[in-house]
């Protein structure tokens, strides 16, 4: 359950994320209202790579690393911390995860999911298919962009 902080910072990072932006304040009030929270200790596999996920996860606390297997080789491909999300794309879609994502230490983690975001807009569907849209064009420019150098 969050305390009132959790729901206040919550509440400010929803409005503040692009496929969240045009929603009314009532709107982001039920999506907080949903929200899980979690706690993971370091090291702790948050998300495991070909998971089927279909939840947006915000660091709340702490930060996470995420984990990219290939040809029996991890690499670490990114961090996160406060204020940083991700599992946005398999929000709307489940598909499987493309990467792990590992707490670096003590992290706190605020989830939504799927059925909670539906439930939070089955009366403003075209809510739903406003967010959509913005996700596909998320993942579509993630496909078109060329891989980090390294």
């Amino acid at each position: 359950m969050l305390d009132i902080d959790d729901y206040q910072w919550a509440k400010d990072i929803l409005k503040n994320l692009d496929f969240f932006s045009h929603c009314s304040e009532e709107d982001i009030l039920a999506l907080v209202e949903s929200m899980e929270k979690n706690h993971y200790k370091a090291g702790s596999t948050i998300l495991f790579q070909g998971e089927i996920s279909n939840r947006l996860h915000l660091v709340r606390s702490g930060s996470v690393g995420i984990w990219k297997s290939a040809s029996g080789q991890k690499t670490l491909v990114a961090e996160l911390g406060p204020g940083n999300y991700f599992g946005e794309i398999s929000l709307m879609t489940p598909i499987s995860a493309t990467a792990s994502v590992k707490a670096k230490d003590e992290t706190e983690i605020l989830s939504l999911s799927y059925e909670s975001l539906e439930f939070a807009f089955r009366k403003h569907p075209e809510e739903m298919k406003i967010i959509q849209k913005k996700i596909e064009e998320r993942m579509q420019s993630r496909q078109a962009a060329p891989p980090p150098a390294g």
